[in-house]
C-alpha cells in the first residue's frame, strides 16, 4: 500500500520505518530541510547517527532502504498525490495555556485539501500524533474547504513509548483506531492485521472522538501512577520504610500497574502535555471543577518531584553550596533516548548553578540537546562542563547526582568512584544503584528516592 507521512519527528519517523518494513511504499515528508538532508545523508552513508536516539531505529531505516519502501522528501504535494493513506504525526506543542497547538496539523490539513482539489481521488487521513478530542472533525472541516470527493478523517494514536518506540511499534499489544467508515476500517485492517497472529489481532475500532479520548485516558492513568508512586517512596522513606522491599508486594496485586518505580517525576513529551490538554477539554465541555482540579494535582505533584532529591543535597551540604562541584549523570528523562523534552534536568541544573556550583555534566545522547534548550532559556552555562567519559566527569567533585536510569549508570565502578570523588555522596534521583552494593562498600553516603538513607560513614 502507498502511504505517505507527515513529520519526520519521533512518531513520524519510528512509523515510517516500521511500515515501510511491512511492505509498504512509505515517503515521509518534512517541511524542515535540514532534518530531511540529515536523513538522506544517513540512508547514503554520509553520516552515521540520525537526529533521533531511538534503539533500533538505525537498523529498520537501513532496512527498508534495502527493499526500496522507504523514501525521504520536502515535495509534500507528490507524496500526498501518490499516497492513498497519509498520517499526520506533526507536533502539537503545548502554547502558554497549556493547550495543543494545532498549527501544525492544521497546515497538513490545507495542504492535503488543496492537492485533493488538483487531483481528486479517495484519500484516508489519519490523525497519528496525540491530538484533542474533535481534531479529526477538525481536519475533514479543513479538506471540505478544498475537496467536496470521496475521503475519510481517522484517529490512530501512537502507543510508543521512548527508548523502546521500535519494538512497540513492530511489535504492538494493541491498535487504537477511531473511525467512521466501513472503507477505512477495511484498510486499517490491512495494514495493521499482520502485525498480529491470525484470529488474536487486537485493533480496537470506535468512534474517531473515542480514539482521541483513548490517548488521554492511557497517558492520564499512566502519569498519575508515576505521581503516587512518587508520593509512596518519599513517605516511605520519611518514615524509615524501603520502597524497594515494597514493591513486589504491591505488584502481586494484579489490580496494580507496573509504574511504581520512583525517581524525579515523569517527563518526555507526552503525560505533562497531554494532562495539560485533558484539563482544557473537561473545562471547556463544562466538567466538573474537581475532575480538572486533580490533574492540575497531578502536574503540580510531578513538578515538586523534580527538586525533591535537592531537599538530600540541601542535608548533606548543610546549606553551603559556595565551592561545589556536582557531577551529574543523565540529562535526558529517561534512558534510551536523547529527548530533554521536560526533564528533570531542566529544572535541577538551573537550580544548582544559581546555587553557586559547578556542575559536571555526562549523558550518553541528549548533552546536544540539553545545551540547545539552556541556550534557548538563556540559561547561563558558564559553570557547566560537559563530558564524553562518566568517569571523567566526577574527578575532583564533592558529589554524584544520577537524575536517569541509563545501563551505563546502573553497576557503576566503586573503585573509581572512591578515587575520583572528592567526597564519596551520591545522590541516587532514580533509585538505580543496588541498595545493598552501596551499603557494603562502606564508605560511601547515599541518597536516594524511596529507601533510608545510608550516612554513618565519615563525609
Amino acid at each position: 500500500m502507498k502511504l505517505a507521512v507527515a513529520g519526520a519527528g519521533f512518531v513520524g519517523l519510528v512509523h515510517a520505518a516500521v511500515m515501510a518494513n511491512q511492505e509498504n511504499q512509505v515517503v515521509l515528508f518534512d517541511v524542515n530541510e535540514r532534518r530531511i538532508d540529515d536523513l538522506n545523508d544517513f540512508c547514503a552513508g554520509v553520516t552515521d547517527k540520525l537526529p533521533i536516539h531511538e534503539p533500533g531505529l538505525p537498523e529498520l531505516i537501513k532496512s527498508a532502504q534495502k527493499k526500496n519502501t522507504l523514501f525521504f522528501t520536502t515535495d509534500a504535494d507528490k507524496a500526498i498525490q501518490e499516497a492513498t493513506v497519509i498520517f499526520i504525526c506533526v507536533g502539537t506543542p503545548p502554547n502558554e495555556q497549556g493547550k495543543a497547538d494545532l498549527k501544525y496539523v492544521d497546515s497538513v490539513a490545507h495542504n492535503i485539501g488543496k492537492v485533493l482539489q488538483q487531483s481528486p481521488g479517495y484519500k484516508l487521513i489519519v490523525n497519528k500524533s496525540t491530538v484533542p478530542v474533535g481534531t479529526a472533525k477538525r481536519v475533514r472541516k479543513i479538506v471540505s474547504q478544498y475537496y467536496q470527493g470521496e475521503f475519510d478523517v481517522a484517529s490512530n494514536p501512537e502507543t510508543l513509548a521512548e527508548g523502546r518506540a521500535v519494538r512497540d511499534a513492530s511489535m504492538p499489544t494493541r491498535i487504537i483506531v477511531g473511525v467512521d467508515s466501513t472503507k477505512a476500517r477495511k484498510i486499517f485492517h490491512e495494514l495493521y492485521a499482520r502485525f498480529f497472529l491470525p484470529q488474536q489481532e487486537k485493533i480496537y475500532f470506535m468512534s474517531p472522538e473515542s480514539g482521541e479520548l483513548t490517548k488521554y485516558a492511557c497517558n492520564t492513568y499512566l502519569a498519575s501512577q508515576v505521581v503516587l508512586t512518587n508520593i509512596f517512596a518519599n513517605t516511605a522513606k520519611q518514615v524509615g520504610a524501603n520502597w524497594r522491599d515494597m514493591v513486589p508486594a504491591i505488584l502481586d496485586d494484579v489490580r496494580i500497574g507496573k509504574f511504581v518505580h520512583p525517581g524525579p517525576g515523569f517527563g518526555g513529551s507526552c503525560f505533562s502535555k497531554d494532562l495539560a490538554q485533558l484539563y482544557h477539554t473537561i473545562r471547556e465541555h463544562g466538567g466538573d471543577e474537581f475532575d480538572y482540579t486533580v490533574l492540575e494535582t497531578v502536574l503540580a505533584q510531578n513538578e515538586h518531584q523534580k527538586l525533591k532529591i535537592m531537599h538530600d543535597i540541601e542535608k548533606a551540604y548543610k546549606g553551603d553550596f559556595a565551592g561545589k562541584k556536582i557531577a551529574v549523570w543523565g540529562l535526558s528523562f529517561k534512558r534510551d533516548t536523547n529527548d530533554i523534552r521536560d526533564a528533570a534536568s531542566l529544572k535541577l541544573i538551573p537550580h544548582l548553578l544559581n546555587l553557586g556550583c559547578t556542575v559536571h555534566l555526562h549523558d550518553p545522547e541528549a548533552m546536544e540537546e540539553f545545551i540547545k534548550e539552556m541556550e534557548h532559556d538563556h540559561a547561563d552555562l558558564t559553570n557547566a562542563l560537559f563530558f564524553t567519559d562518566k568517569y571523567e566527569a566526577i574527578k575532583g567533585c564533592d558529589g554524584l547526582l544520577i537524575l536517569n536510569d541509563w545501563k551505563t549508570y546502573k553497576q557503576p565502578d566503586f573503585n573509581t568512584l572512591r578515587e575520583a570523588l572528592q567526597r564519596k555522596v551520591i545522590f541516587d534521583g532514580k533509585d538505580l544503584l543496588e541498595y545493598a552494593s552501596v551499603k557494603d562498600e562502606g564508605d560511601f553516603e547515599y541518597y536516594s528516592i524511596g529507601r533510608p538513607d545510608i550516612v554513618n560513614v565519615k563525609p
